[in-house]
């Protein structure tokens, strides 16, 4: 039996496709278990997770939970959050503002780039930041009596301007510490 195709049925098969074809093949044949491998890795947390999380979080003494989600939601709003949902049994907190992201170096140098392409006769569609939503996220949890642990993380949407988006985590250990002492220092102004 004859598997040869003819007349004008007959394909080629470019080597670029058969290597194509074939590579998964002959990974797998390398390593039987590849793709449990892949698999453990694609939702495997950061290895730094655990210091981020750590930068995240402190403990507040002498203050019940209630209060210190109380003097978060002040300290969020201060900064120009509009806090979007609020679950106090929970110990849950969350707020969002809206910022420009418009930054005059990334566009100066996006119209640099579509001279430079332009002059070798080529098209260069520019893109920059245009928006930016930055969110929190605050838990909190008992840790014991008259102590209480928070949680606080940062992240920022950018749209740019041709309308995709990314999202970023902002996990500097700046953007928790100083919401911590802004917390802290509200709660001791109230004590006074």
């Amino acid at each position: 039996m004859c598997f040869k195709p003819c007349g004008r049925h007959a394909r080629s098969v470019s080597p670029l496709l058969a290597v194509a074809l074939l590579l998964p093949l002959v990974v797998a044949c390398q390593d039987p278990d590849w793709a449990n491998k892949a698999a453990l890795q694609i939702g495997a947390p950061r290895p730094e997770a655990v210091a981020i999380r750590a930068r995240q979080s402190a403990r507040f003494s002498g203050v019940g939970e209630e209060r210190l989600l109380v003097e978060v939601t002040q300290v969020l709003q201060d900064l120009g959050f509009t806090i979007e949902e609020s679950a106090a049994p929970y110990g849950v907190l969350a707020g969002s503002k809206d910022r420009d992201a418009t930054e005059t170096g990334q566009v100066v140098g996006q119209v640099a780039l579509v001279v430079v392409f332009a002059l070798l006769g080529a098209h260069y569609n520019p893109t920059w930041d245009t928006d930016q939503v930055i969110r929190a996220t605050i838990t909190t949890r008992p840790l014991g009596r008259d102590e209480v642990g928070l949680r606080v993380s940062f992240e920022r949407i950018v749209t740019t301007n041709q309308g995709t988006s990314r999202a970023e985590e902002l996990t500097q250990e700046e953007f928790a510490s100083g919401f911590f002492d802004r917390v802290r220092s509200g709660l001791n102004g109230h004590r006074a």
